[in-house]
């Protein structure tokens, strides 16, 4: 074996042992056949059909690996990983692709779909939420249960600004840290005194910029959870809340946006 050739050598590694799965199965699948479950799957966005156009006008076998795909009723194949190959291929006018089929569920599947993306291709936390959403997983069920008990929606993907409404939460990681530490309450809490007071007019009160330090100083202390929060922001207008400490210290930071709001909901509690 010539020198630039490596083995797989796996001589120091302990071995392991799988669990009893299913073996895959190697075929060409007719691309009339392959569907995309949008319950887990990333919607095709402008970038998305920039990326297949890519793909498209310089095709190459040698770069197209197989789409993981798993056989559901109906004579279909789900596809877990390659939706934007396989576009690409269709545009080149082929009709079939080279598949890798493994039989699973629909939970195995969302959460195939979040581990094979997030290691091999750039995913939003977006994504992972709306894959964990569809596999059932505990933190996102909660994320989203707290978010929608108070009439708003915990977003699967991005937006621009001009496209976003009111009542519409994309900061996923922070609901995710939250419900996580039990402060589900606190989520539904906040987001339901903002919906009371925005009008639908206002998107930016839903914006990480006032969620992050809204969130974390009610769930600082559980007696800010009696307060009429919305009352409170009604008097205490979020926006100018925070211009005014960012004023007071020459800039903002996370901390002292959360001690502003802390400081007026403990003047409140008494």
């Amino acid at each position: 074996m010539t020198t630039h050739f490596r083995p797989i050598d796996v001589s120091g590694q302990p071995a392991l042992q799988p669990s009893d799965q299913p073996a895959p199965v190697l075929d060409w699948l007719p691309i009339a056949r392959l569907v995309v479950d949008d319950r887990y799957q990333r919607p095709l966005t402008r970038a998305g059909w920039q990326t297949i156009r890519r793909i498209a006008e310089d095709f190459r076998w040698s770069r197209f690996s197989p789409v993981l795909v798993a056989p559901i009723p109906g004579a279909l194949w789900a596809i877990i990983d390659g939706q934007h190959r396989t576009h690409a291929a269709a545009i080149c006018g082929h009709d079939q692709v080279p598949c890798m089929s493994v039989h699973m569920d629909t939970a195995e599947q969302a959460q195939a779909f979040a581990g094979v993306n997030g290691t091999v291709t750039r995913i939003t936390v977006h994504h992972v939420f709306k894959a964990a959403l569809a596999a059932g997983e505990s933190w996102a069920m909660l994320a989203n249960r707290a978010v929608s008990d108070a009439g708003c929606t915990l977003m699967t993907y991005n937006k621009s600004s001009a496209d976003k409404h009111c009542g519409e939460v994309f900061c996923i990681a922070l609901i995710r840290q939250l419900v996580t530490a039990g402060h589900g309450a606190t989520v539904t809490k906040v987001l339901t005194a903002l919906r009371q007071i925005d009008g639908d007019k206002r998107t930016p009160l839903y914006s990480d910029y006032i969620l992050r330090p809204l969130l974390t100083a009610v769930a600082s202390d559980p007696r800010f959870l009696r307060l009429d929060l919305a009352r409170i922001l009604t008097l205490q207008d979020p926006f100018k809340v925070l211009d005014h400490q960012r004023r007071s210290l020459d800039g903002l930071s996370s901390k002292a946006a959360r001690d502003a709001f802390v400081a007026i909901f403990t003047r409140m509690a008494g």
